[in-house]
């Protein structure tokens, strides 16, 4: 009787097949898997500052009547309206303090610096949450006008540090007491030109959101 089996090129030819298939198909689950997780996780961030907000005007009043923070202060504008409500793990004292390496360390879609200052006393705030999403809260620019921002970066300082990528952008809407993704009364021109690889990436979570909450083929990935 004659044992059947594989040869030892038979096998080898095998293996190098199955690795040239895995080499064309490996990145794109990978980048699958990375969506997904992005999703996830905006989902989530999202409706824990949805919440959140909601959960203060209940105690607070309608957003459109509280003290602006000009008047009380950032410290009292977020201790009263912000902090109860959020489970904070910690908060950011300084730009280090929160993993990053600059207190300008986000950069737009398009590889651009931002602009963005992280820590500036009289008008943002920033923090952790228990589940490491670092969420940056602006009310006043640097002239004390009105700021409705809040960028929340998935992954704290661990960088890409790209809007659209890993960091997000909402606003607390004018006139509808809720949080909404930045763009989200833009044009849809406006949304693709900003949520492009060229573009600033500052309404990437308005593209997203359209989009049913998934990032399809032409999102700049």
């Amino acid at each position: 009787m004659k044992n059947k089996g594989f040869t030892l090129a038979e096998v080898l030819i095998t293996l190098g097949i199955i690795g040239v298939v895995a080499a064309f198909t490996m990145p794109s689950l990978i980048a699958n898997y990375q969506k997904q997780q992005t999703i996830t996780h905006l989902k989530k961030v999202y409706s824990v500052l949805s919440q959140a907000y909601a959960q203060s005007q209940v105690d607070n009043g309608e957003a459109s009547g509280w003290a602006e923070p000009k008047d009380i202060g950032i410290e009292t504008y977020f201790n009263q309206y912000w902090k109860p409500y959020l489970k904070i793990a910690k908060e950011c004292t300084s730009y280090a303090a929160c993993g990053y390496g600059s207190n300008s360390p986000w950069y737009r879609r398009d590889g651009i610096a931002s602009g963005w200052t992280f820590i500036y006393t009289p008008g943002r705030r920033a923090f952790i949450l228990a589940d490491g999403t670092l969420v940056h809260i602006t009310v006043t620019d640097s002239v004390g006008t009105l700021q409705r921002a809040i960028n929340v970066d998935l992954n704290a300082g661990k960088g890409p540090n790209i809007f659209g990528k890993d960091i997000f952008q909402f606003q607390t809407a004018l006139n509808s007491n809720l949080i909404l993704p930045s763009g989200y009364d833009a044009s849809e021109a406006s949304i693709q030109s900003s949520c492009s690889k060229t573009g600033y990436g500052d309404y990437c979570a308005a593209k997203i959101m359209q989009a049913g909450w998934e990032i399809k083929d032409d999102y700049p990935w």
